[in-house]
């Protein structure tokens, strides 16, 4: 049984455990200004008329075109995981809170990432093919060392690369949170589980890069 390990954030969507990532797009933000140029216009436009109409209308599709490029996203990256892997291992990340505890523009990208609207859409593309996913406590995954299990307590929020105090073993911050979800779940990468612990640069020379192509509107994992 194939295992795969996803790691969510708001830099990169998702950080997956055969070395792969896929950048955060976030489309509202991108298309905040859009947004508020025609919410400011329709508060000048007399309510109903013509001219309030379609400017009503063109802002309902500028706020359907993100809700669709999101989900589009979304739906590929599950078609794509459950056509490779059997079992998907996902952070049970407490969304509430998360958007409570942030800053504003740490909530913007909360809400654009709609992690919530992502686990649904891997769960069902799994759910048809009768394969599983399992949800694991997201509490200290990016603190934890995949290697010795130590907590590293001076990692903030910043720091890209995780190095661990106690062992000193080093790797970047996504790779070792969604190791540390599959080593919770039970699960360890064959290749992960040999080789020796790796540096910073040899890990990341294997990552290939996902990106999302804004103007055809798809998404497309590549190599980098």
């Amino acid at each position: 049984m194939k295992a795969v390990g996803v790691d969510l954030g708001i830099t990169r969507l998702a950080t997956l455990s055969d070395g792969r990532f896929l950048e955060n797009p976030k489309p509202l933000e991108r298309s905040l200004d859009r947004v508020r140029l025609l919410q400011r216009t329709l508060s000048r436009k007399r309510f109903l008329s013509k001219n309030w109409i379609k400017t009503k209308i063109r802002l309902a599709k500028e706020h359907e075109h993100i809700k669709d490029f999101r989900r589009d996203l979304f739906f590929k990256l599950g078609a794509l995981l459950a056509k490779e892997y059997d079992l998907l291992v996902l952070e049970d990340l407490n969304i509430k809170g998360l958007i409570q505890s942030g800053t504003r523009k740490r909530r913007l990208r909360l809400y654009d990432s709609s992690f919530s609207e992502l686990r649904a859409v891997l769960e069902w593309q799994f759910a048809k093919l009768g394969k599983t996913v399992l949800a694991v406590s997201s509490y200290n995954t990016s603190r934890e060392c995949f290697l010795c299990g130590g907590i590293n307590k001076g990692l903030t929020l910043e720091d890209r690369v995780f190095h661990c105090p106690y062992c000193g073993f080093t790797l970047d911050r996504d790779l070792n949170a969604y190791l540390v979800l599959l080593k919770t779940s039970g699960w360890v990468p064959p290749a992960v589980a040999c080789f020796a612990p790796p540096t910073t640069f040899s890990t990341l020379s294997w990552v290939e890069e996902a990106w999302w192509d804004n103007d055809s509107g798809s998404s497309r994992l590549q190599a980098g």
